[in-house]
């Protein structure tokens, strides 16, 4: 199967973003932040905000893990991520925490019937109380392994892949 097609440089930042916002809850890794960047460019996410963590993007170890993508990601450093969360909701997103919890679906079983906050949370803490608190709904990945959970840039990228899946580009270019 040949290759897709890629985006010309040019015309990249004209075509259209999928309707999902990336929040980074407390994550502070900048490996972690970088493969975030990485990742809001793969599925071309609207904005990634990257929360609870002053980020310095000329960070050495941030760049090398974001491959070049930090200069046409759409993104911005807040505060906290419950601010985020809040006006996200206000504006008519669905807010979805990836986080281990009783209440969680799978990736597949996740509502995608309007705009979409993805938040997740650092490795130590995941998301926060108060984020859980105000999510609509909350989506883990099922693991049979002993360790029972996985990377969060990984999870990040299994539910970015399944919301991507909802939410189809009209562009010509990939999708």
């Amino acid at each position: 199967m040949p290759p897709r097609p890629r985006p010309d440089r040019r015309e990249f930042p004209t075509l259209p973003r999928r309707p999902i916002r990336m929040v980074l809850d407390g994550v502070s890794y900048l490996p972690n932040i970088g493969t975030m960047f990485r990742l809001c460019d793969a599925f071309r996410v609207e904005r990634l905000y990257v929360c609870g963590f002053d980020l310095a993007a000329h960070k050495r170890r941030l760049l090398s893990a974001a491959a070049g993508t930090v200069g046409w990601v759409p993104w911005e450093s807040r505060p906290d991520a419950a601010g985020v969360v809040r006006e996200s909701r206000a504006a008519g997103y669905l807010v979805a925490a990836i986080e281990l919890c009783d209440e969680s679906v799978a990736p597949e079983d996740m509502r995608c019937d309007a705009p979409l906050c993805l938040v997740i949370g650092a490795e130590r803490h995941g998301v926060s109380a108060e984020v859980l608190a105000l999510a609509d709904q909350r989506v883990e990945i099922p693991s049979d392994g002993l360790g029972g959970s996985i990377n969060l840039t990984t999870a990040a990228a299994i539910v970015l892949y399944a919301a991507s899946r909802k939410y189809p580009l009209d562009d010509g270019v990939r999708g």
